[in-house]
């Protein structure tokens, strides 16, 4: 998957994705220069990082 299609799927930026990639939260490759990642990793990114959209009153 491009940066951009795992953008769309997790709903962030793709700047947040480059971000995420550089603090080691998420892995990726460079094929020809362009950043790569598999679907498997993005999917178990997406199950481990859910929101629940529960809103907290502080």
């Amino acid at each position: 998957m491009t940066i951009d299609e795992v953008a769309y799927y997790l709903n962030l930026s793709p700047r947040t994705i480059y971000r995420k990639i550089y603090e080691g939260e998420l892995l990726a490759y460079k094929v020809g220069g362009v950043w790569r990642m598999e679907p498997q990793f993005v999917y178990k990114y997406s199950r481990q990082n859910k929101r629940t959209g529960v809103i907290q009153n502080g």
